[in-house]
């Protein structure tokens, strides 16, 4: 197996605690909102929220802007927030909150969910032409998310959720999706479903992936993730990817796994223009082990969930956060994160990058990206004129394809990166200052700006090493063109 040492990060990913949290917190109340000033969607924001006592997770962080230019920020803190309406959420466990601001910044509403309800996947929100917003997480506990208490057994496990709010920030569905170990599988482990991504079509209808061990029900479809004891390290662990779509109204239209004896990792998906989905995740084959080959995969289906192509990146590695995914406008697919990715007859490019492919999964570009001492891609979108846009953080020193781009100002520090086909153009923006800086999502508004959301720190860490279940204090937003 290649690139062997980035498996210790992708074990603290798996192995980190998970929180246990409390239920009973009802939603704020959520003000009307003010109509947006779309004059603003171009104009630099800069923008930062809570304390230094706040601690909001890396994982689960997520933007998304609406067709007015509107910004919805989702995640997971501790410690009351304030976005501008007053402070929401609690001191006393971690809570999830989703947010909506103008396009000038301005504060239209926000909520805490019920305690027992956290972000845990990469990319968690999405937003509709209509402007009703998709939220992804997982249930620790019964709660309601509005539409009454969901229900569930939560003995070792957690489960995911959907919820929809329309544009006011108003609940208009919700549901769990239920399931547990198989009876007759005997597991000593505790185990875990995330949604890693969520994505609508131009029509409103959506589509998740994730991970899963157990039995996992979409609403009329349940697939099966038997747990395997895959390394003698890391008992009974190992999840098999997820992805289904489901149509405007909620309804299951299909649902598939992907996985074999080994493990499975989604970088995330995305919907291209004709409204096909497109998957992108890691499979870790040991040698004897039954499934697909080693590599990084990127799969396309069409609304119907037929396979449109399949692309084996053989060699290759998504670890440690898992990835970005985003389509171009004609159907292709801009990837990036920490690992390795090799384009045969083009290039190998590690120890972070980012990978163009044509609307046939045909490599087109690719880029390392790296750091004297750690380099992240967080989060990847297409440049309209066949480059990619990429955030993420470094440390020390950033360099692009070898060659020497910024310095750091002390610690971790955010990066903004425009890769062009020609090197002489590719250009570089950071930003922090001596505490760490980490972007950690990304969205484009219609005209073409990008919103960057991320935390500063100093960071929190469950133990001595980094890993998405660090956390940061203050949110910061920032708009570029």
């Amino acid at each position: 197996m290649r690139y062997d040492g980035r498996m210790k990060n992708l074990r603290i990913f798996l192995a980190a605690p998970l929180f246990v949290l409390g239920c009973g917190e009802s939603p704020s109340e959520i003000p009307a909102p003010q109509p947006a000033p779309t004059a603003a969607c171009a104009e630099p924001l800069d923008l930062t929220f809570g304390t230094a006592e706040s601690r909001t997770n890396v994982t689960g962080l997520s933007v998304a802007v609406d067709a007015a230019c509107n910004i919805v920020l989702a995640g997971t803190t501790q410690g009351p927030i304030d976005f501008g309406g007053g402070l929401v959420g609690t001191a006393d466990a971690p809570f999830a909150f989703v947010a909506k601001l103008d396009a000038g910044g301005k504060h239209l509403w926000s909520r805490a969910l019920p305690l027992g309800a956290t972000f845990e996947g990469k990319d968690v929100l999405a937003v509709d032409g209509e402007g009703s917003i998709l939220l992804a997480g997982s249930l620790r506990a019964d709660v309601d998310l509005g539409g009454g208490p969901l229900g569930g057994q939560y003995v070792r496990a957690n489960h995911p959720f959907l919820l929809r709010l329309d544009a006011n920030g108003n609940h208009l569905a919700s549901r769990r999706l239920p399931g547990n170990l198989p009876d007759d599988v005997d597991y000593s482990g505790g185990f875990a479903r995330v949604v890693e991504g969520v994505a609508f079509d131009a029509e409103g209808n959506f589509v998740i992936t994730g991970r899963f061990v157990g039995d996992l029900d979409f609403g009329g479809v349940t697939l099966t993730s038997v747990p395997q004891a895959w390394d003698p390290a890391f008992i009974n662990y190992k999840p098999d990817v997820f992805v289904a779509r489901y149509d405007a109204q909620g309804g299951l239209v299909w649902a598939k796994k992907f996985g074999g004896d080994a493990m499975e990792s989604p970088a995330g998906l995305d919907v291209t223009p004709g409204g096909d989905t497109v998957l992108v995740y890691t499979q870790l084959s040991l040698p004897e082990a039954a499934g697909e080959p080693q590599g990084l995969y990127v799969k396309k289906f069409s609304p119907s969930g037929d396979v449109v192509w399949s692309k084996l990146f053989a060699e290759s590695i998504l670890a440690g956060f898992g990835g970005s995914v985003a389509t171009t406008d004609d159907g292709g697919v801009v990837f990036g994160g920490e690992g390795e990715l090799v384009f045969n007859g083009i290039g190998t490019y590690s120890p972070a990058f980012v990978g163009r492919i044509d609307s046939k999964g045909e490599p087109v570009l690719g880029a390392s990206i790296t750091g004297d001492a750690t380099a992240m891609v967080a989060a990847v979108a297409p440049d309209d004129n066949g480059g990619i846009r990429a955030v993420g953080w470094f440390e020390d020193t950033l360099l692009l394809h070898g060659k020497t781009m910024a310095g750091s100002k002390g610690g971790l520090d955010g990066f903004d990166v425009h890769l062009e086909w020609d090197d002489a153009a590719n250009t570089v923006t950071t930003f922090g200052a001596a505490a760490d800086d980490l972007a950690l999502a990304m969205a484009r508004s219609k005209d073409g700006a990008r919103v960057i959301a991320g935390v500063e720190g100093p960071l929190v860490h469950l133990d001595e090493s980094f890993s998405p279940y660090s956390q940061g204090t203050r949110i910061f937003l920032r708009r570029h063109e």
